[in-house]
């Protein structure tokens, strides 16, 4: 009789194993960039968070065969201030970063947060929270994904557009560094120099970036 019902059984289980794999494939593909947020953001003053519901579904770069364009949305999203971006592009090697322009569009693409407008504006007028964000993130994503050669990141802000637009070779000759040794001793061959210096920062960005 016990081996009758767990013959029985076993189909069963296996159906219901099998259709939480298919929600779980179709959750993964529901992934949309709008969606997509950062991890927690540094600063003195304040800490941006994404809920769980700003958050698409957890993937593992293990398990998952990614395009380049998905790599590249999950690494931008890991930037600072990455909640707020509005639109990531890969064109021939080069990624383009854009942040959104106002809290309006903030609401638009997390309409569940709960930061305020003045959160957002207190984060960016920061701590040269902009500038650093600027220099830091092209360097991160190019030592993080090597088919990544040239990065632009946008990032309007109080009536006036940040950017940034920068080559691994231009990073490579500026730092006298080779991308993979910036990515082996990322402190003290690039964060520390030019992102936390603020001779460095500021060097780094007038070469680099501009605002208008």
């Amino acid at each position: 009789m016990k081996t009758k019902m767990i013959s029985f059984a076993l189909p069963f289980l296996l159906i219901l194993f099998s259709c939480n794999n298919k929600d779980t494939a179709a959750e993964v593909k529901q992934i949309d960039s709008a969606n997509l947020s950062s991890q927690e953001i540094d600063s003195p003053n304040i800490a941006i968070k994404s809920s769980p519901l700003e958050h698409g579904p957890v993937i593992d770069p293990e398990t998952r065969n990614k395009t380049d364009i998905e790599e590249l949305k999950i690494e931008a999203y890991r930037l600072n201030g990455g909640n707020s971006i509005k639109n990531v592009e890969l064109e021939n090697g080069k990624a383009t970063i854009t942040y959104i322009k106002n809290y309006k569009e903030y609401k638009t693409l997390n309409p569940q947060s709960g930061l305020t407008e003045n959160d957002l504006e207190s984060y960016w007028s920061t701590g040269d929270s902009i500038k650093k964000m600027l220099v830091g993130s092209p360097a991160r994503i190019m030592k993080n994904l090597n088919f990544i050669n040239e990065v632009k990141i946008i990032l309007p802000f109080r009536n006036k557009t940040y950017q940034i637009d920068v080559k691994k070779s231009q990073l490579e000759k500026f730092t006298h560094k080779s991308i993979s040794e910036i990515k082996d001793d990322w402190s003290n061959s690039f964060a520390d120099p030019y992102i936390y210096n603020k001779e460095g920062r500021e060097k780094f960005f007038k070469k680099f970036g501009n605002s208008n």
